[in-house]
């Protein structure tokens, strides 16, 4: 009898644990690629603050807030960096910068994470 028990508490236990997780992935990623458009006017952006699109190898919109994007870059020096744009005004606009998922506020780190 006490070895029934433990393994039904053992397996409410796992499915528990798993239950967080399963429903994460469901929900999908917290952002999905530019569009053709989005991605040129954000590049476009990223090229004027920073001279050179060299590195880029991704750039995606947050799914929860379309007027934020981040732009991928590999560095030899400093390896991955995200960098955050806000759409404000018809225009793309620089907010922060950093490792992925280290810098600017909750919604910036999420999308930061895309890179890392």
């Amino acid at each position: 009898m006490t070895s029934r028990l433990f393994s039904a508490t053992a397996l409410v236990l796992m499915v528990a644990a798993v239950a967080p997780t399963m429903a994460a992935r469901a929900a999908g990623p917290a952002v999905r690629p530019a569009t053709r458009s989005e991605r040129s006017a954000i590049m476009a952006s990223f090229t004027a603050n920073d001279g050179s699109a060299s590195g880029v190898h991704g750039v995606y919109v947050s799914r929860s807030d379309s007027s934020l994007a981040v732009v991928c870059v590999r560095t030899p020096e400093a390896g991955p960096r995200a960098f955050v744009f806000r759409h404000a005004r018809s225009a793309w606009r620089y907010v922060t910068s950093g490792s992925p998922g280290s810098a600017g506020s909750t919604a910036d780190r999420r999308i930061e994470r895309a890179c890392g």
